[in-house]
Order: C-alpha cells, then sequence, then structure tokens
C-alpha cells in the first residue's frame, strides 16, 4: 500500500498559551484564507475556536512564521509528532495490521525520520534535508478565548510548507504506484495547494488527474480530504478529482463547503456563527447529492469511480456506498467509531468514566423523514435510497481529550483496513 503526499513534522501546543506568548490580545473573530500576520492569525483561529471546526490555514510571510515557531517550542506544553494525513494514515494502518506492507511516499527530513515506525518502508525519494513544520493550536472544550469559548475540543493548524504546497512528491508517488501490484493507494495533501495561485492550482490538479487516470485499475483508491478555504479550488477537486477515485474521506467542515463550493443541499450550514454538530438528515442529504452527482450510483458520471466515502464527525460517523464493490461497511463504521474515543483518550480500552454519549435524542435519515431514536441494541443502522446504501455509528466522545491531532486520520485508516473491496 503506498501512501502520499503530505507528511511533516507537527509541533502542538495549546492554542490560547502560544496567542498569550506572542503577546497577542482577543479580538473579532473573522475567516481568512490565508495567514499574512498576527492579527488574522488570531482572527482565524478565534473564529474556528467559537465554532469548534478543525481548520487548515497556509501562512504567507516565513520570517513570521519561523519566529512563532520559536516561540512555540518555548512553551511548557510542546509536543513534536508525526504530521500529515498521509503519514498518519499509513502509521495507524500499520499498527493495526502488523503484517500489512506500507510503502510511503512523502516529504521525510531528519527530525520526521526517527519518528516514523520502522514497519514503514520509506521510498527513498522520501528523503529531505529540511522537515517541514506545521503548527497545531489546540484547545478544550469550554476553554476560552476573548468572547469566544470552545464547544468542543479542537484544533486549528498553519504552516508554511514549500514541499507539500507544490506537490513535490507528486510524480514519486505515482512512478512508485506503477512499478508494483500495490492493493491499495492512498492519497492526501491537496488541500495544501490553497495557498498556490489560482493558474498553478489548475496545472498541478490536471497533472495530478491525468496521473490518476494512468494508474493501474486494480489499486483502489483512497482520498483524504482536509480544511481548505477556496472554494474555486474544492470545486475543481469535487469534480475532477472524486469520478477518479474509489473512496473519499472527510469530515463535517469539508463535507459541507464542498456543497457550498458546487451548489450542493444545505450550502448555508457552512456560514453559521457556530456550527455545532450537523443535523443526520443534511449530512445524509449532502452525501447522497455527492453519490448521484459525483460517483458510480446513477448519477450524471456513469464512468466515475467513487462508490465509497466515509464522514465523520465528533459525535457520528456515517459511510456511504454504491454498487457491489464494498461490503462489511457495519463492521468498518463502527469500527472507526471506536478508534475515535480511544485515541482521543490515549487510553486502550472504552471506560464509561472517560466517555459520553453526545448522539441526538431524535433524528431523522434524510430531509422530511419522520423522526426516530436510536436503539442502544442496536446502535449501528443501516438503510438505503436510490441505490446508496448508509451505515450510522454514534462515537463515544472523550470527556477530557488527551489529543484531537490526526483523529480523522486515525478514523479513515481503520475504517479503510476493515472495508472489504472487490473491484468490478
Amino acid at each position: 500500500m503506498p501512501e502520499r503526499i503530505n507528511s511533516n513534522l507537527d509541533i502542538i501546543v495549546p492554542g490560547v498559551d502560544l496567542l498569550k506568548a506572542l503577546n497577542i490580545s482577543p479580538g473579532r473573530k473573522q475567516n481568512h484564507e490565508s495567514i499574512a500576520n498576527l492579527e488574522q492569525l488570531q482572527e482565524t483561529f478565534s473564529q474556528y475556536l467559537a465554532r469548534g471546526s478543525a481548520a487548515e490555514r497556509p501562512f504567507m510571510d516565513r520570517t513570521l512564521y519561523g519566529d512563532i515557531i520559536k516561540t512555540a517550542e518555548t512553551l511548557e506544553q510542546t509536543e513534536y509528532f508525526v504530521g500529515g494525513n498521509a503519514a498518519l494514515i499509513a502509521i495507524k494502518a500499520s499498527q493495526l495490521f502488523p503484517s500489512l506492507k506500507v510503502h510511503f511516499v512523502g516529504a521525510v527530513g531528519p527530525k520526521l525520520k526517527p519518528l516514523m515506525p520502522k514497519a514503514i518502508d520509506l521510498d527513498p525519494a522520501c528523503l529531505v534535508t529540511q522537515d517541514e513544520v506545521h503548527l497545531i493550536m489546540e484547545y478544550q472544550v469550554k476553554e476560552v478565548w476573548g468572547d469566544a469559548t470552545a464547544p468542543v475540543a479542537n484544533r486549528f493548524v498553519t504552516s508554511f510548507d514549500e514541499t507539500n504546497l507544490h506537490m513535490k512528491m507528486l510524480e514519486p508517488f505515482f512512478k512508485v504506484v506503477q512499478s508494483a501490484d500495490f492493493d491499495l493507494m492512498v492519497l492526501s495533501g491537496l488541500h495544501m495547494m490553497d495557498a498556490l495561485p489560482a493558474d498553478l492550482f489548475a496545472k498541478r490538479m490536471d497533472q495530478f488527474v491525468r496521473l490518476l487516470r494512468d494508474a493501474p485499475k486494480s489499486t483502489t483508491s483512497h482520498l483524504e480530504l482536509a480544511s481548505m478555504a477556496n472554494a474555486d479550488f474544492v470545486k475543481q477537486i469535487v469534480e475532477k478529482v472524486l469520478p477518479n477515485i474509489d473512496s473519499l474521506g472527510l469530515n463535517e467542515q469539508e463535507l459541507v463547503f464542498a456543497s457550498k463550493s458546487c451548489g450542493g443541499p444545505h450550502a448555508d450550514l457552512f456560514d453559521r456563527e457556530n456550527h455545532g454538530q450537523p443535523d443526520i438528515h443534511k449530512i445524509s442529504d449532502i452525501l447522497l447529492w455527492v453519490m448521484k452527482r459525483f460517483g458510480r450510483s446513477a448519477g450524471s458520471k456513469p464512468e466515475s469511480r467513487l462508490s465509497r466515502i466515509h464522514f465523520h464527525s465528533l459525535t457520528y460517523h456515517i459511510m456511504a456506498v454504491s454498487g457491489e464493490t464494498w461490503s462489511n461497511s457495519a463492521s468498518a463504521v463502527a469500527a472507526g467509531a471506536q478508534i475515535a474515543g480511544l485515541q482521543a483518550c490515549d487510553t486502550a480500552e472504552l471506560r464509561a468514566d472517560l466517555l459520553d454519549l453526545k448522539f441526538p435524542a431524535t433524528f431523522s435519515l434524510f430531509s422530511g423523514d419522520a423522526e426516530r431514536k436510536l436503539d442502544p441494541q442496536k446502535s449501528v443502522i443501516s438503510w438505503e435510497k436510490d441505490n446508496v446504501r448508509f451505515v450510522l455509528s454514534p462515537v463515544l466522545v472523550c470527556k477530557k481529550p488527551m489529543k484531537t491531532v490526526g483523529l480523522g486520520d486515525a478514523i479513515s485508516a481503520t475504517g479503510l483496513m476493515f472495508s472489504q473491496v472487490q473491484l468490478l
């Protein structure tokens, strides 16, 4: 299984403590597509802390970003960790199945290399002379910054990352894919191109799609999305890339923004001041729209490969599949939901004193459907509409999360490893 593109060294700090150490005072909440100065850092961090949503934005000033990292390294609660969706998915997959052979293609510098598990085969193209460092600003549930209070624990991410910005590992990755008979390729890092000029983004995206189409049809492909700010870029990813992959993983912020960018249902959810947890019926509506418009299911793109979407949020996960390609979805979504609680609490077993069920008391499967209650004896539920099968699992939410970064990647990796696929 080859993995790519975005690997990096994460430096994880308490976000509010870092802002204080930088002598930044609370101010207004405002989203920025990129971060150019300390004021914009504060505003964007405040915006997403108030929403409780994970977000990632590129930093535009190399010197200032370097100064921020130096300050972050002086904090008492500073951690260094493997970063990047691809690297984290590779690690979780190798942990779940020690016999799994993982071939990794992504930038690995001198500080990151010792942190990568020995079980993962690093391609020679991976090794670079300098690590790309990403800043993870975490916050806890009910943490206060100015007039903003975090509804859940989450994080805000920023970076100045030239390697992943230009997808320098793109061609080396697909060269590896062509060289051997892999069962699965996991793709990530498209969000890192958010800071590119529009013409360069379009050029690299077209190259990405060409390489995808040239990859062996026998190799199943999964794309993991992450937070982006440019609606036009997201629109290109959805319209160009999704029909050329088999599987997709994403959270509520990414799904809702994709719907907003492409004229889908419930686009207004993205602009709400406090997102909270999205209604199940609205997420199901969007998932069905994506599958019908861009997927293999009797939609407008019959040549599409897309037949599986794994959606994950804090309180529930939904897997949507079409056709006969994927099976074992109930076990896969349940395993993904379980790993969320285990990893967030950093525990080996799920315990009642550590976890809480925040699933809604009543819910509808689609807009206009009658409300129902969750049956504790049958917590994983399945249903079907328009030839798309849905499987839902509630999540036991960690009361005091130890770490929020990498949860989505662990969830997607677990769901993938428990899924059974048979390409037609």
